[in-house]
């Protein structure tokens, strides 16, 4: 079961992709992944596609059980061109986060491999170790801020308050930043993107090594990532208003 939901996964990731890439990015062997492939077939997740036989993509019924809402989906089709700007210009692994329960879940990136591997080395990403979970609850109400805190950091009185002054801060400055907190040595800074209304509904974060947010480079990569949110931002609401 485990390795099928690494395989859709992938796929979802990645669509289309073949059994040989799939493989050899998740490191097993061909047969175990063309198992996994034909029970999902079977199970209707996962369908050949129809200009290219030999790949592989995800059905319609994940899309229409997953429901994604449709700012998220007009903001991280928007955010695509932006990301892959961001990688150039700010020589980083940029991403667009969502934020479910309390945990940070990337949905699109460029260098995506880059960062699912921080992942599966050090676990699912906390939204209070997140810059992007810091740029979206800047941007919430203070009583589901505290909730969120509540229920996704350690009774340490200490931490809780150095999470709420980067919460401050990312509401000052427009951006959030994280200097070691998920990996040592690995950095991020991250905007939020907001709906017609001003809601948050994801963020775009670029992971970076932590030692170029020292001497400004924070407030550098942070004045790129608020323009680009912005943009994105302008794009959604632009889609979704009626």
């Amino acid at each position: 079961m485990r390795n099928a939901l690494r395989v859709f996964e992938e796929v979802a990731a990645r669509q289309p992709a073949g059994l040989s890439e799939l493989a050899r990015r998740l490191d097993l062997p061909k047969a175990t992944v063309q198992r996994a492939l034909t029970t999902l077939e079977a199970s209707g997740w996962l369908r050949h596609d129809i200009s290219q036989p030999g790949l592989w993509v995800v059905t319609a019924r994940f899309s229409v059980l997953a429901d994604t809402s449709p700012a998220v989906i007009a903001a991280r089709d928007a955010s695509r061109p932006f990301l892959r700007d961001l990688r150039w210009d700010l020589d980083g692994s940029p991403g667009f986060f969502v934020l479910d329960g309390d945990r940070m879940v990337l949905l699109a990136g460029p260098e995506e491999t880059t960062l699912r591997t921080l992942e599966a080395e050090a676990g699912p990403l906390p939204v209070h170790v997140s810059a992007a979970g810091r740029a979206i609850l800047s941007c919430l109400p203070e009583a589901t801020v505290d909730d969120i805190v509540a229920r996704s950091m350690p009774d340490d009185p200490l931490l809780v308050a150095r999470v709420r002054e980067a919460v401050a801060a990312a509401a000052r400055d427009g951006y959030a930043v994280v200097d070691g907190e998920y990996q040592p040595e690995v950095g991020a800074v991250a905007a939020a993107v907001l709906d017609a209304d001003g809601e948050p509904v994801a963020a775009l974060a670029v992971i970076v090594g932590a030692e170029r947010l020292g001497r400004g480079g924070d407030r550098a990569i942070g004045a790129a990532m608020v323009e680009a949110a912005g943009k994105v931002s302008a794009v959604v609401a632009e889609r979704t208003s009626p």
